[in-house]
């Protein structure tokens, strides 16, 4: 590995959360002497052991070709920052003519250039797709389920180690970024459980949490959005219940967008379902973009909630780490520095339980080698 890592870098992570606890960063056990930076012997020396479950890279197509390699290299910087060993990548949730579509074959070059660092999942371009054109059509055919079966296995021979990232609750942020709906127990979801069980991958999903029915909250447009939610969570149950050796990843915990994802609700579905697992978000900028505050697992002096800690006790060998940052080659999208902040959450954690949480879980769910 050539890129070393600066002060600069350093003062980024310090900057996050200036009154918080991150005492004793992947930064500060590389840097042997506390000189500000680190040597090419202390690099070298240094233990990666980290993965991060869910990262998006962005690039321009040139001739066909989709130039990932700006994007990869900022992310493997903020890798080499925080100590992450392995970064799952994967497309987004799309939907029917989606612009600039992002597919599994455009990342797997970059798995391959960069081996033991990028993994890739797939099915967010073209599963995804497939199950919100069936919503728009009412029906699925025989047809549609071939079509569908033939798409996972092809992924699956390709060499993803999941299915993802799907959405069954995919809120607009923006005026270029789509609504997306569908019932997690859509016959297709099912399709997909069934498929996951019989190869072993986990899968992937964006669902905001809806337990009742409610209004939008305001901070979003209607339209895309529409001005009533419906409640979602007993049919993302009855997925889970569909095929208990399909493991289901519910992303996103801790970037609430509904105000809905709490605690007890967390507890809840864990407790009925040994099958569901959830990626940890501690996004970058989370106040400023004024995400559900009651829902966020830090205080306002970056400082781990109690009950936050008491869940993560409770069920410590069904987290992960998933940051979600969406990386461009300027490096200036607004979720730029979620795999540091989402990162530092463990050195508040037990050491085994941040062992647990930061790389130990993940060779449980994915086919991942060590």
């Amino acid at each position: 590995m050539k890129t070393w890592i600066s002060t600069a870098v350093a003062f980024l992570w310090v900057g996050l959360f200036a009154t918080s606890s991150f005492a004793g960063t992947p930064f500060d056990r590389m840097d042997a002497n506390n000189d500000g930076k680190v040597t090419r012997s202390e690099y070298k020396g240094s233990k990666w052991i980290y993965v991060d479950t869910h990262n998006h890279l962005v690039g321009r197509r040139v001739r066909g070709r989709l130039n990932l390699e700006p994007a990869a290299r900022i992310a493997l910087e903020n890798m080499d920052a925080t100590g992450v060993k392995l970064n799952l990548i994967l497309p987004m949730p799309q939907t029917v003519q989606q612009k600039d579509p992002l597919l599994a074959e455009d990342l797997f070059p970059v798995a391959r250039e960069y081996p033991g660092r990028f993994a890739v999942l797939g099915g967010g371009g073209t599963l995804n797709v497939m199950i919100q054109q069936a919503i728009r059509e009412g029906r699925v055919t025989k047809a549609m389920e071939k079509a569908f079966d033939a798409r996972a296995e092809e992924l699956v021979r390709e060499g993803v180690v999941g299915f993802g990232e799907m959405a069954t609750e995919h809120f607009s942020m923006s005026q270029d970024h789509p609504y997306e709906t569908a019932p997690s127990d859509h016959p297709l979801f099912l399709r997909l459980a069934d498929l996951a069980a019989k190869y072993g991958l986990p899968v992937d999903i964006h669902m905001e949490a809806i337990p009742e029915e409610m209004p939008m909250p305001s901070r979003f447009h209607s339209p895309p959005n529409p001005k009533t939610l419906k409640p979602n969570i007993a049919a993302f149950c009855r997925l889970l219940a569909h095929n208990r050796k399909a493991k289901i990843l519910w992303v996103h915990l801790g970037w609430d967008n509904t105000g809905k994802r709490t605690v007890a609700l967390t507890r809840k579905i864990l407790a009925e379902n040994p099958n569901l697992y959830m990626s940890i978000r501690i996004a970058s900028g989370m106040r400023e973009r004024k995400a559900a505050p009651r829902t966020f697992p830090l205080d306002r002096e970056g400082r781990l909630k109690p009950q936050w800690l008491a869940l993560f006790q409770e069920f410590p060998d069904r987290f992960v780490l998933g940051s979600d940052e969406i990386i461009k080659p300027s490096n200036d999208h607004p979720s730029a520095g979620s795999i540091r902040t989402t990162v530092g959450i463990l050195e508040q954690l037990p050491e085994a339980l941040r062992k647990q949480i930061g790389y130990q879980n993940t060779y449980h769910i994915y086919k991942l080698g060590k």
